[in-house]
Formats: structure tokens, sequence, C-alpha cells
């Protein structure tokens, strides 16, 4: 279990620039929930599973002016180290569900 600040707002309205969340060791990979990426090119990425293909995983901001999922690529499962369970902002603490 780890705090990990959300630097951005390719997340937005889900997520914001200076929210936190708290992340879990994900027991499997499934999408529409938010995972914690890291990835060759980006760097740490906050991002929801858009989809999964030929055991490759897709991921997307919930901001539509974020970086698009073909410019992310796909990404490996190893390279998906943790899921984001709770937001916590200025607003209070909110429990983070699939869409």
């Amino acid at each position: 279990m780890r705090l990990i600040k959300v630097i951005g707002d390719s997340m937005s309205p889900t997520l914001n620039g200076g929210d936190y969340v708290l992340t879990i060791r994900p027991r499997s990979l499934r999408p529409g929930f938010i995972y914690v990426v890291e990835h060759t090119d980006l760097g740490r990425i906050i991002k929801r599973l858009e989809r999964v293909e030929d055991g490759r995983y897709y991921f997307a901001g919930d901001n539509p002016n974020s970086t698009p999922s073909a410019v992310i690529g796909p990404v490996s499962a190893p390279r998906i180290r943790e899921r984001a369970v709770l937001k916590i902002s200025n607003h209070g603490v909110r429990k983070l569900k699939p869409l």
C-alpha cells in the first residue's frame, strides 16, 4: 500500500493535480480501473485501463485532452504496478470505482 501524489490533470475530473491516491497491488487487471504504470518512455503514469488485447494493456486518461491510448501504446503486465483504490483531496476521501 502506498500514497502517491497526482501530478497534472490527465485524469480530471476523477483525479486532479495535487490529489493523492492510495494504492494496492492488484490481484487482477480489469478494464475500467485506475492503475499506476511504470511506462518505459513516460515514467510513472496514473491512467485508467481502457482495454486488453492479446495480452497487452491499453491505458488512457479520463480527461479528453490527455495523451490518447494510441500514443501511450501497449503496456506489458509487469509494468502495471498498483491499482488506485482511494482518492484523497481537499474535499475528503472517496473510493475509486471502475467506469
